[in-house]
């Protein structure tokens, strides 16, 4: 069975690797040297790297981690800056180490982000960059709000046991941003939160992955409770009570947290 691991980087990226029998698949590796030096000890052999966008801490290590494994595939769309060996987009589907991924375009955060999907222990894995996070969701850079509620939508319509494996530590502060505008239905679930995130991360552990289950729960990017709407419209001029609308004003609130 694989199993799938966090490699830190920088100050809160992730890198993700799914390992089986001594090879690995990486995801995102914005610094070659953690990778290389994980792969090193634990002596596997990546097989291929999945890119989910452009920014340079999801891709920065791409070239020095090829160097060194030459016969490493790099699977990427066209846009993402990267040389690969397979370039996807939406629809796209292939299979490593015999698991089958599904590619989505889930654009928002940049125009041309993808998440790859895939079933491990009859559980679908969404690694979905920096689209969704713990608690939160990713800023509007290159894509467009529309196109993240889109995303965020779609991924809300997965079922509860989805796991989801974003590539920040963002988590607390999310939750923290939640906590001061969601709905007093879910203010428990949300301290509550707090409290898990911050034992794991004083113990040196990730507070990811996360279901979309407990997503539901605590990330008021998924949420549309009336209470919420009066809070954000005492900060900020709702003009209508919409989807859209309501996450909109939340990413404007999030970016001035």
């Amino acid at each position: 069975m694989p199993t799938i691991h966090a490699v830190k980087a920088f100050n809160d990226n992730y890198i993700w690797l799914i390992c089986q029998d001594q090879q690995a698949i990486i995801i995102d590796a914005g610094d070659n040297k953690p990778v290389l030096d994980y792969l090193a000890i634990h002596q596997l052999i990546p097989i291929a790297m999945l890119i989910t966008h452009h920014h340079n801490d999801h891709t920065g290590g791409v070239a020095g981690i090829k160097s060194v494994y030459p016969d490493m595939q790099v699977i990427a769309h066209q846009h993402h800056g990267v040389q690969a060996d397979a370039y996807v987009d939406e629809g796209g589907e292939f299979n490593l180490m015999g698991l089958d991924f599904k590619v989505w375009r889930t654009a928002g955060h940049t125009d041309t982000h993808l998440s790859f999907l895939c079933q491990i222990d009859e559980c679908v894995r969404v690694f979905c960059g920096d689209t969704l996070f713990s608690g939160g969701c990713g800023r509007v850079f290159t894509g467009t709000i529309e196109e993240l509620f889109a995303s965020m939508m779609r991924f809300n319509r997965l079922s509860d046991e989805t796991l989801f494996y974003p590539a920040h530590e963002y988590t607390l502060n999310n939750l923290k941003f939640g906590l001061s505008i969601c709905a007093d239905e879910v203010k428990n679930d949300i301290q509550n939160a707090i409290t898990e995130v911050q034992t794991k991360l004083s113990s040196g552990q990730a507070s990811l992955p996360t279901t979309l289950a407990h997503e539901r729960k605590i990330n008021v990017f998924l949420q549309d409770h009336q209470q919420m709407i009066e809070h954000i419209k005492q900060q900020y001029p709702l003009t209508n009570t919409s989807g859209i609308a309501i996450f909109t004003a939340l990413r404007i609130l999030k970016d001035n947290f």
